[in-house]
């Protein structure tokens, strides 16, 4: 108890003032906060008179009056007349009611029971809690829970100062230079905190790892305060000052209770274990939740610590990402313009301190070019490093080693030997090199994974070191640097020096660096190198006339290519937006540059000579001539460029390469709104939004463009690609500013007065679509097109089209406005006008697929308005017949109509008379409505004739159909729907397709119940067979272009039917799930050799069955025989059994959702296969591929029932333990690691002599995953 004694000792030498001090400290770290200190004189030792000598306002508002004396005699007197003075209210000018708590400090030990109970009275007598703190209490605590001030107040050291209070660790970690202080405001952290929370359910340690720099030490600090505030502990942060902590943590850790321990940086910490045993305590009593920060390249070694003792979970925090950052700038310095948001996340790189720096600096000086150049910025948030006494007298050669780090971002110490010849020219070798990384690794300046990868975890640092070698102290040759890392490192070397150019922004930086490059340039050039073009084609714009000569002798040298236009492939590869061609890709490099003008002269020059790369030109075109970020800043120099050579290089309009290119790109660049992606930093890309509005530029370069189709609407064959120009508008504009869409008003009206007629309807309905655009703007354009809207035909389209959309209305809303207008026209209509509502629908097919179903909707609308009319209504029908049925109205229900209207006969003849593309379907149509009573023997005899007819073979797209209308004919022939099924299904020798139509709804549940239909089939159930597996194989051959499913789409999800809807149903996935399989089975197992007949095809064949479908079987009794026979049949079938049949297994095994019974029976065949066939090594392989991918006590079970049945070791060698083929998102290392943590479990129970060799390939696997994890993380590393 020495150590008490001397802080008593220390208190009694105290003045008044520093007694003062060190109690207010005192009581503030035991929970009064808000102190106001009347008795001190503020940054002095001295006091002054007032009563009291300091007070609280707690947080109920009342006050806490606290006194302090070092008087040792008279000590009762003294506290009885301060008190005193602290209840009188003339004094305080408080009352007793607004005061809660009196305390008073004191340093004798002389006061008696007798006193302290009559001062107490004191207090009671006027309803205030009194609390004396004598110097007893007081020195025992500040030992025992407050050691920092016995250091501070007292200059006695109890502690190593390794264990700290969170208000103490913040004041020791801000005070470090480099570090960001971490009492700022807490942002973005959120996911990351639900983590540590999730993490804490499952264990009681929780890693944090991250790069330097991520904000994990912040993040950990603002989880400990939540802990402070929500939980009982005793809470400490840890971190390591090269001392032993072990006597530290007795002190602090002293008794059994809760406590949470935050450890910061925890690989440089030496006593990591003593901390980690007190999560093994809880038998003591101990409950202990410790919180650990590491750095991604130590956390190995901190696992490894960890792992001994006991369980834990890791976080895994990344820097802040540059929306971040973004939104960092907003909220904290209200930046809110992007060039300024865009040069600070250039310059920061994630880190928020360096952003934060640098957005102050240009919101001080309100000018974007105060952040150009950050070296002064850098300069004072890293500069003291360079300063660091640590390291050795010669400075220069760390500083060449950060250096090479620094400018190749990341390296491996294996794979240096480009850089050994200018290191050696600065006289350092392989091992003198590898020996110094080490020292800067000791510094924490550069970061070593794995003793094999290297780089700064800090990129603001290296950038700023980049700067220092190379350009500062010129400690390096940039130039040879260069040259000899492009060979190698091209990527980073480009990197760097995009870093110099972009980062620091200065004339001398940037004529150094090009001066450096023209260098490489120059001796690449000169040396003939291979790599030269490669070279140019990076740097180009350090020599930009010496690179378009260049690529003119390259474009030179190349022959022409003659063809003629309509031979050329316009079309393919126009989805992928990239340009391969070096020369192309080379001269798009040149927008927005003064040469660019010559480089649109090549760029035309090479189009001419090599029409066949239409399409690079065409991606060249909008990639890099195309509307930018910085387009506005050059006024739209490079667009204006392209067009005026567009115009000369068309040679009036009569190349056609390149009208057709113009044709193509125009309506690209005459949107309001663009979506550039440019490359952003570290290989990214960022997309920009970018808006126009009105300069002397935009209205140059659309003027141009208005212009240019004016003249191509005077030659015919250019008319209608200008036509689709000026449709595409409407989709194009969007958010363009209105004086924009002004301008190009005038220009829109020249064209449609001068060369589109509103007599013709196609014009009328694009007039319509621009009209929309100006009122979205609300630009009156009302005169200006109102002769297009007045035509007849115009006025039907929009009828039977229906009102637009409006926001506000439903569809069933607008579709009730549609029925009420289109019921109003035809009350009073006569055939002559509903053969123009006809006559509408035939003309919009050829030009307006978007109104196609509207208008197909409205027609039938019409049909049924005037379904009570019989002469209107069948000479309706027989028009639209004679047209070719625009728009394909489903004709079941038209059909059904004139059963109510005329005779069976008379329906017939109308549907039969003529050729049309839709006579198959009608006279289905007509079998399938005509009404049971009519039916007679010889209309069997028609529909048999129908359906045997081969007029279907070429339908490849039809409403689904059905076989169920063919019940009503049983009433003729009981065999009816047998024999009709018979001859729809021989159907299948030339049409699959129309098979699967009639029968598809047959085996869907939504239709049809399993019983029902073996019902209707049990006269036949081979046939019932036969039509269950045609539709089977129908799978293979349906639907390759996918036109099926795209018309399905129109029909349900833009408004032409429900999937309730009879007459318009289409299904294409029938009996997914298994069901009619299953009970056809029951009443016909032969089905289940011919489903494996087809479970064999489709493997072959690459194709899959549905997995629900599979499973159907588990449910029967016999599933453990069927499943033997599948599996058995397909081992012998398949053409590559080891490679498909594990397929068909991992969909059989695999869980797709917990079913309890399903898991039971799934796990009972496994365990039996195992059982049966443990010495069947090929089917032994294929079953444990997929038994690789359960949960680990699975597979671990179903392996040592295996070893169980058959120990041999060569048989346990060849089944797979880990999944042969596997996918992974991000990094591979947790599934590596997931794998060895499997392995591991599986060699515990490995015991004997026998298991042996069994135990050493267990081992041999799970060293070769720790080396790929190894050799991962170092590439992970190495490539960023």
């Amino acid at each position: 108890m020495g150590k008490i004694e001397s802080i008593k000792q220390k208190i009694c030498q105290l003045d008044a003032g520093s007694f003062q001090n060190l109690c207010d400290s005192y009581l503030y770290k035991i929970g009064y906060p808000n102190i106001v200190s009347l008795g001190g004189e503020a940054g002095t030792r001295k006091t002054t008179p007032g009563t009291p000598d300091t007070y609280f306002i707690s947080p109920n508002g009342k006050y806490i009056f606290v006194e302090y004396t070092t008087q040792k005699e008279r000590l009762f007197a003294k506290i009885k007349d301060d008190i005193s003075k602290c209840l009188n209210i003339s004094k305080t000018g408080i009352t007793h009611d607004k005061i809660s708590e009196i305390i008073y400090c004191h340093t004798s030990s002389n006061l008696t029971p007798f006193q302290d109970n009559k001062i107490k009275n004191l207090c009671k007598n006027a309803g205030i809690k009194l609390t004396i703190i004598g110097i007893d209490k007081l020195a025992e605590d500040i030992y025992l829970m407050y050691p920092i001030l016995a250091r501070d107040f007292l200059d006695i050291s109890i502690s190593t100062g390794q264990i700290q209070e969170p208000t103490d660790f913040i004041k020791y970690y801000n005070s470090n230079k480099i570090a960001a202080p971490i009492d700022t405001k807490f942002l973005f952290r959120e996911k990351e905190l639900k983590k540590i929370n999730k993490a804490y359910l499952k264990a009681d340690v929780v890693i944090l790892t991250g790069m330097a720099g991520a904000g994990k030490t912040r993040l950990a600090l603002h989880y400990v305060e939540n802990r402070i505030r929500t939980c009982d502990e005793k809470v400490f942060c840890i971190h390591d000052n090269a001392l032993p902590i072990y006597e530290d943590l007795k002190h602090f850790i002293d008794s059994p209770g809760n406590y949470f321990l935050f450890i910061d940086d925890a690989n440089q910490l030496s006593g990591l274990q003593h901390i980690v045993r007190y999560a093994n305590m809880k038998p003591e009593g101990y409950s202990v939740k410790i919180l650990i920060t590491v750095r991604d390249y130590a956390l190995q070694k901190v696992i490894n610590n960890v792992r001994e003792i006991t369980s834990y979970e890791i976080v895994k925090i990344n820097i802040f990402s540059d929306d971040q950052i973004k939104q960092l700038l907003q909220t904290s310095l209200d930046i809110l313009n992007q060039d300024y948001q865009e040069r600070i996340i250039r310059i920061a790189e994630g880190n928020a301190r360096i952003a934060i720096l640098a957005g102050r600096v240009a919101c001080s000086s309100n000018r974007l070019d105060s952040i150009d150049d950050v070296s002064q910025l850098y300069e004072e948030y890293y500069g003291f490093i360079l300063k660091d006494d640590r390291m050795i007298a010669d400075k220069n050669l760390y500083y060449i080693m950060a250096g090479v780090v620094a400018f190749l971002e990341a390296l491996h110490l294996d794979h240096i030997d480009a850089l050994l010849p200018i290191l050696q020219g600065k006289g350092i070798d392989r091992e003198r090199f590898i020996e110094n990384i080490r020292m800067l690794h000791e510094h924490e300046i550069i970061d070593i994974y794995n003793d094999k990868a290297v780089r700064f975890s800090d990129q603001c640092l290296s950038n700023y070191l980049l700067k220092y070698v190379f350009f500062d102290k010129r400690l390096l040759d940039f130039s040879k640097m260069v040259k000899v890392c492009f060979l190698s490192y091209r990527a980073r070397t480009i990197s760097s020096v995009n870093t110099l150019l972009n980062v620091f922004k200065n004339v001398e930086v940037s004529n150094f660096v090009e001066k450096e490059i023209k260098k490489v340039w120059d001796e690449l050039a000169t040396e003939k190198s291979p790599v030269f073009f490669e070279f140019v084609k990076v740097f180009f714009f350090v020599s930009p006339t010496e690179t378009l000569m260049i690529l003119q002798n390259k474009i030179d040298s190349e022959e022409d290519i003659t063809c003629k236009w309509c031979d050329i492939d316009t079309k393919k590869g126009k989805n992928y937006q990239h340009v391969t061609n070096e020369i192309i890709e080379t001269l798009g490099g040149f927008a927005d540059m003064q040469d660019l003008p010559t480089a649109c002269d090549l760029f035309f020059q090479y189009y001419l000579k090599r029409p066949d790369l239409y399409v690079e030109f065409y991606h060249a075109v909008n990639s890099c001539f195309g509307i930018r970020k910085d387009s506005a800043r050059y006024d739209y120099f490079t667009q204006i460029t392209f067009f005026e050579k567009i115009k000369e290089y068309s040679d009036n309009w009569k190349r056609e390469s390149v009208v057709f290119l113009f044709l193509k790109v125009a309506g690209n660049f005459l949107k309001g709104h663009f979506s550039p992606a440019e490359l952003g930093r570290k290989d990214t890309f960022a997309i920009y939004q970018v808006t126009l509005t009105i300069s002397e530029g935009v209205k140059k370069y659309r003027q141009l463009i208005w212009e240019f189709l004016i003249s191509l609407c005077k030659i015919e064959k250019y008319k209608e690609k200008v036509r689709k120009i000026l449709s595409s508008y409407n989709g194009n504009i969007k958010t363009a500013s209105i004086p924009v869409i002004q301008f190009d008003l005038i220009f829109i009206d020249s064209i449609l007065k001068s060369y589109f007629s509103p007599d013709e309807l196609e014009n009328c309905i694009m007039v319509d679509k621009l009209a929309h655009v100006f009122n979205r703007m609300n630009i009156p354009c009302k005169s200006l097109f109102a002769v297009y809207f007045k035509g007849k035909k115009f006025q039907l389209y929009r009828l039977l089209k229906g009102p637009d959309d409006k926001i506000g209305i439903d569809y069933r809303e607008s579709k009730k406005l549609k029925q009420q207008s289109i019921k109003k026209y035809v009350s009073n209509c006569n055939l002559r006008m509903f053969k123009e509502l006809i006559d509408v629908c035939k003309d919009i097919a050829k030009f307006d697929d978007n109104a196609f179903w509207q208008l197909g909707e409205g027609l039938g609308i019409a049909f049924d308005a005037i379904s009570q009319q019989k002469d209107l209504y069948v000479d309706a029908i027989k028009y639209y017949i004679k047209n070719d049925t625009p728009n394909n109205l489903p004709p079941d229900h038209l059909v059904d109509t004139l059963f109510s209207l005329l005779s069976d006969a008379e329906v017939y003849q109308i549907i039969n008379s003529g050729e049309y593309s839709q006579k198959n379907a009608w006279i289905y149509a007509y079998y399938h409505e005509l009404p049971p009573d009519l039916i007679s023997k010889n209309h069997l005899q028609e529909l048999y004739s129908f359906l045997k007819d081969t007029s279907d073979k070429d339908i490849t797209f039809s409403a689904i159909r059905d076989v169920d209308f063919l019940d009503k004919y049983n009433r003729i022939d009981p065999q009816a729907f047998i024999k009709g099924c018979k001859i729809i299904l021989a159907k299948m020798e030339y049409s699959p397709f129309i098979v699967h139509i009639y029968f598809a709804s047959l085996f869907t549940k939504y239709c049809n119940a399993p019983k029902k239909i073996i019902s209707k089939f049990n006269s036949n159930l081979e046939l019932l067979e036969e039509v269950y597996c045609a539709m089977l194989s129908c799978n293979n051959h349906l639907d390759d272009d996918g036109q099926f499913i795209i018309e399905m789409y129109k029909e349900i999800y833009l408004g032409r039917s429900s999937m309730q809807d009879k007459n318009k149903r289409y299904y294409y996935e029938y009996d997914y799930d298994g069901q009619f399989l299953k009970e056809i089975y029951l009443v016909k197992p032969s089905i289940l050799d011919k489903y494996i007949s087809y479970l064999t095809n489709r493997i072959n064949r690459f194709f899959r069955d549905y997995q629900k479908r599979k499973l159907c079987f588990f449910c029967l009794d016999d599933f453990i025989e069927i499943y033997d026979k599948i599996f058995d049949q397909l081992m012998k079938n398949c053409d590559f059994p080891e490679k498909s049949v594990p397929c068909f297994l991992e969909s059989l095994l695999l869980p797709i959702r917990k079913e309890p019974d399903l898991l039971e029976r799934q796990d009972k065949w496994i365990r039996q296969c195992i059982q049966r066939f443990s010495n069947d090594k090929a089917k032994m392989y294929c079953l444990f591929s997929v038994v690789s991918k359960l949960e680990i006590g699975r597979k671990k079970g179903y392996i040592l029932l295996f070893l169980e049945k058959n120990p041999l070791f060569e048989d346990f060698k060849r089944i797979p333990l880990i999944p042969t083929l596997y996918s992974w998102s991000g990094s591979a290392i947790p599934v590596y690691s997931a794998w060895i943590e499997f392995l591991e479990s599986l060699q515990s129970n490995l015991v004997g002599l026998k298991w042996l060799k069994h135990k050493q390939y267990i081992e041999r696997r799970i060293n070769t995953l720790k080396k790929e994890i190894e050799s991962e993380q170092i590439d992970e590393i190495i490539e960023g």
